[in-house]
Order: structure tokens, then sequence, then C-alpha cells
């Protein structure tokens, strides 16, 4: 799943830069990766699986909806800085540490920047990917069957 994961970050994305392929080779070894790449996904679908089945409110409107979509999106964002700040600065390769700790290297600097990045990314990708399970869950449901419209 890396390969899959990687290549959206660092290529699609622009993330990449050769001077820290430090700390992207080992996010890459360490399936940083797959963990911040897993979460644009199955937050939004565990939280819109939530809203259409778990929430019993058969008079929903539109802006609960438009709520759900804000808080799904505010709890993908702290998990994946969360996360991503994890994977970057409690590594346990010690050539990351090393540089990250020497301040003529600018990989804290640089470092620092990267998990808001990734955070905005899954961001934006579990907008798309959260209104696609929208759509999906919907059919399914008893109740929201008429969210988000």
């Amino acid at each position: 799943m890396n390969d899959i994961f990687a290549p959206i970050y660092e290529t699609l994305f622009g993330l990449y830069d050769p001077k820290f392929d430090l700390i992207f080779s080992t996010l890459y070894n360490g399936g940083g990766y797959i963990k911040i790449g897993l979460i644009f996904i199955l937050i939004p679908l565990i939280m819109w699986a939530l809203f259409y089945f778990a929430w019993r409110n058969p008079y929903g409107k539109y802006w609960y909806w438009l709520l759900w979509l804000l808080f799904s999106c505010i709890v993908v964002f702290g998990v994946t800085w969360g996360v991503a700040n994890t994977e970057i600065f409690a590594s346990n390769n010690q050539n990351l540490i090393d540089a990250l700790a020497d301040p003529n290297t600018g990989y804290e600097q640089y470092a620092s920047s990267l998990p808001i990045k990734y955070a905005m990314i899954n961001t934006g990708l579990a907008i798309i990917i959260g209104f696609i399970f929208s759509l999906i869950l919907k059919q399914f449901s008893k109740i929201q069957m008429h969210l988000p419209f």
C-alpha cells in the first residue's frame, strides 16, 4: 500500500523534496504513508456510516449534513496532523533524529511544515471521498435517505 499512497503525496501533490529524502524514506519504510493514507478513507467511511445508520433524526436538514462534513474534515485534519507529526518526529531512524537535531541541515524547519501539509491534503481528499461515501451510503439508509439532496 506504500506504493499507492506515497506517489499520491510525493508526486501528485508535490511534497517530495530530494534534499530531505531521509524524511520521505522514513515515512515509506516505516509504513507512515499507509497510516496517513488510510486516514482519509477510513475516517470519512466511519463518520458517514454513523450519520446514515446511527443518527436517528428523520427530519435532518441539509445544514446538518454540511455540519457533519465539516466535523468529519476536522477529525481527519487532526488525526492526520497527529500521525504525520508522530511518524516524523518520533521516528526510530537515528539518521533522521540526528538530522532533525542539527539546525544547520534545515531538516527541523522543513519537517515541521510537513504535518500540516499532509493534514490539508487529507482534508481535501476526505471531502471528496466523504461526498462519494455519502452518496453511496444514503441509498441504504432508512432514515437519512434524503440527505444531502
